[in-house]
C-alpha cells in the first residue's frame, strides 16, 4: 500500500437507524473524510439489516460491511475487531466504545454519564459503563469540543490526552426546501427550542422563563421540537399549564425539512440546557441567522460564546430578561459554522498518527 495511504474500518452502526444527531456526525464524518482523502480505502460496518439502504447514500468506493450483534456497543467490543481482521484494515474508527484487541480511535461524544449520574436510567448507566472501562485500550480518543475533551481527561486518568475535533450542523439543513410543521399551520411568530426531552435540557425553565417575559401565547408560542428519551423532564404545574393553553406547542420529532423552516423562521433561539458535550442545535440556529439565548456553561463559552447570549440555565428571571431583550433585537447575520471536512480531516490525522506510530496521539 503506498506511503500514507490507509485502510479504514469506520463504524457506521447508526447510520440508518439510530439517534439522529449521533447518526448525522457518522454520515459527516464519513463523507468528509472521503472528499479530503480519497486515497484512503474506507470501510463502513453497519448492521447487516440495513446494508442495502445505506449503499445508496454512501460516498463512491466506499464499502461496507454488515454486522449482526445488538446493541451498537456489543457489536464494536466484540464484532467489529473480527470484522477488522477480515477486511484487512490497518486501524478501526468508532464511536463511544472501543473494538477489544485492535487498533482504534474512538470518537467518543460525552461522558455526561459520570458527571451527573442522576440525568440517566439505571438501564443507561448499565449500557454505558463499559464506554469508560475499555477507553484505556483505545489507540486515540477524540471528541467535539475541548471542553469535553478537559472532562473525559479529568474522568478517566489512564486515558491521556484527549483531541477535539469539532463537529458542524447537518449540510443538509442549509439545502432542503423548508416546509412548514401541520402544528404550526397559521403560526408566523414564535420562539424555538430544540432537544430531546429529559431532565438535562431543563425544559421546565426554558418555557417558565418564556411565560414571564408576557412575550409568549398562542399567538406567538414557545415551540418544542423533540421526543422522550431517559429521564423525563418533569414539566411542572405552570409549565403544563402553558402547554394546555396554547402558549407551549409540543411538536414531538420533526422532519429534516420542517426543522429547516423552523430555524429559518424562529424569531429566537432558547437552549437551556444544564450541560452537554457539545449542544449543536444553538449552532445550527446561530448558522440560519436566527439570534440565540443559551446557557451559560463551559461549552457555549466555547463554542457559541462570541455569537449567542449565555445566561444561567438555573434562573428564570436572567433567561426571562434575555429572552425579551433578544426578542426586541431582532434576527441576526449567519454565523459560519466549522466545515465538517475539516473536523474530518483532523479525525484522519489522527488515525494515521496511531496507524504510523502505533501509539496515543497528542
Amino acid at each position: 500500500m503506498a506511503a500514507g495511504r490507509m485502510r479504514v474500518l469506520l463504524d457506521g452502526y447508526w447510520w440508518h437507524e439510530g439517534p439522529p444527531s449521533n447518526a448525522m456526525v457518522q454520515r459527516e464524518l464519513v463523507r468528509g473524510w472521503a472528499r479530503t482523502h480519497p486515497e484512503d480505502e474506507l470501510v463502513i460496518a453497519v448492521p447487516a439489516a440495513h446494508l442495502e439502504a445505506v449503499r445508496e447514500h454512501v460516498p463512491a468506493g466506499v464499502e461496507l460491511v454488515g454486522v449482526r450483534r445488538r446493541p451498537h456497543g456489543v457489536s464494536v467490543m466484540s464484532e467489529y475487531p473480527s470484522v477488522l481482521r477480515r477486511v484487512g484494515a490497518d486501524v478501526a474508527v468508532t464511536h463511544n466504545f472501543a473494538p477489544w484487541g485492535v487498533p482504534s480511535v474512538v470518537f467518543l461524544h460525552d461522558v455526561l454519564f459520570q458527571d451527573q449520574p442522576r440525568w440517566f436510567t439505571p438501564a443507561e448507566r448499565l449500557y454505558l459503563a463499559p464506554v469508560t472501562a475499555l477507553l484505556p485500550r483505545a489507540g486515540a480518543v477524540v471528541t467535539s469540543s475541548g471542553h469535553e475533551a478537559r472532562r473525559i481527561e479529568r474522568r478517566n486518568r489512564r486515558v491521556g490526552q484527549v483531541r477535539s475535533i469539532g463537529i458542524a450542523p447537518d449540510p443538509r439543513l442549509a439545502t432542503l426546501a423548508p416546509v412548514r410543521p401541520q402544528v404550526l399551520a397559521g403560526v408566523d411568530d414564535f420562539v424555538l427550542t430544540v432537544g430531546r426531552l429529559n431532565v438535562r435540557k431543563n425544559l421546565g425553565t426554558a418555557i417558565a422563563a418564556a411565560v414571564r417575559t408576557g412575550e409568549i401565547g398562542p399567538a406567538r408560542p414557545l415551540v418544542v421540537v423533540g421526543g422522550p428519551d431517559g429521564r423525563g423532564p418533569g414539566f411542572g404545574p405552570a409549565a403544563l399549564q402553558a402547554i394546555e393553553d396554547g402558549a407551549v406547542v409540543l411538536t414531538g420529532h420533526v422532519a429534516d425539512a420542517e426543522l429547516a423552516w423552523l430555524y429559518r423562521n424562529a424569531a429566537l433561539f432558547v437552549f437551556l440546557s444544564l450541560d452537554e458535550g457539545f449542544g449543536l442545535p444553538p449552532v445550527e440556529a446561530l448558522s440560519f441567522g436566527t439570534p440565540v439565548v443559551a446557557s451559560d456553561i463551559g461549552v457555549f463559552r466555547e463554542t457559541i460564546g462570541a455569537h449567542a447570549r449565555l445566561v444561567d440555565p438555573l434562573d428564570v428571571d436572567a433567561a426571562a430578561a434575555a429572552i425579551r431583550q433578544e426578542l426586541a433585537r431582532g434576527r441576526c447575520a449567519p454565523v459560519q459554522p466549522l466545515a465538517w471536512d475539516d473536523a474530518a480531516a483532523a479525525l484522519r490525522d489522527t488515525a494515521a498518527a496511531l496507524h504510523h506510530g502505533r501509539r496515543r496521539v497528542a
